[in-house]
């Protein structure tokens, strides 16, 4: 039946306009578990990666909250932390979903097999980790984006999806005072937020397109595909030990 449904928006056109709506909705329940529990989803978490030997920093919408909101964006639905690609444990995954930490997505790039992104729900609320690697003077996190024509299980199974590359300058990272707890964040932090979000994000802008800022947002040749099952994700090719 969902398939039927599928084909039939994308023959008459609303297959976006339908998902947009879906995620809307999705999101305004998510933002209000974030009010209620994020706070306590993102101190386990510090807790859980830093037991690793990481050093998960805030990262996109979560770091920006912390610098302009001085705490959580009020309709942001999830938290974003980042962690170095190098220092990822080849079993991360296993490890989160021993700590509470429900595996539901790894997002990594065909051929080279980088991972993106992994997403796990705690306390019903989602927790996106980004892996940032090395460039030169920089760090970069892969972002997935739609694809160009087909819902997104057809995607996944034949060309992927496109995908763009996000660069930051390469920092060290402290533990800031953030409601209350001491998180990483980075250091260079308001060049941080000028890459991803343009000289003006200390602006609130809802519905903010990166398409219509200056940023170092840029497109990727690469195509990325999503692993929903943990037996299928790839492992992290961490340099040096694996913890």
């Amino acid at each position: 039946m969902r398939d039927l449904l599928v084909k039939i928006a994308l023959k008459i056109g609303i297959y976006r306009c339908l998902v947009e709506w879906i995620n809307k909705a999705k999101f305004k329940i998510q933002a209000h578990r974030m009010k209620k529990n994020g706070l306590k989803m993102l101190a386990e978490a510090d807790k859980v990666l830093t037991g690793m030997g990481l050093k998960p920093f805030l990262t996109y919408g979560t770091i920006l909250g912390a610098y302009r909101e001085h705490g959580f964006i009020s309709y942001d639905p999830d938290i974003d932390l980042g962690i170095l690609a190098e220092e990822a444990p080849v079993d991360l995954c296993e490890r989160m979903e021993k700590a509470g930490f429900k595996f539901y997505r790894q997002i990594y790039v065909e051929g080279t097999k980088q991972i993106a992104e992994e997403t796990y729900i705690y306390d019903k609320i989602h927790l996106d980790i980004f892996h940032y690697h090395r460039e030169e003077e920089d760090l970069y996190s892969i972002i997935q984006r739609a694809h160009e024509t087909k819902e997104w299980k057809e995607a996944n199974s034949t060309d992927g999806f496109p995908c763009d590359r996000s660069y930051v300058p390469d920092t060290d990272f402290e533990r800031r005072d953030f409601l209350g707890l001491k998180i990483y964040m980075p250091v260079k932090t308001d060049e941080w937020l000028k890459a991803i979000y343009s000289d003006s994000y200390m602006t609130p802008i809802r519905n903010w397109n990166a398409k219509n800022c200056i940023t170092r947002i840029i497109h990727a040749k690469e195509r990325t595909y999503r692993a929903y099952d943990i037996s299928e994700t790839v492992k992290s090719a961490a340099k040096g030990r694996h913890r």
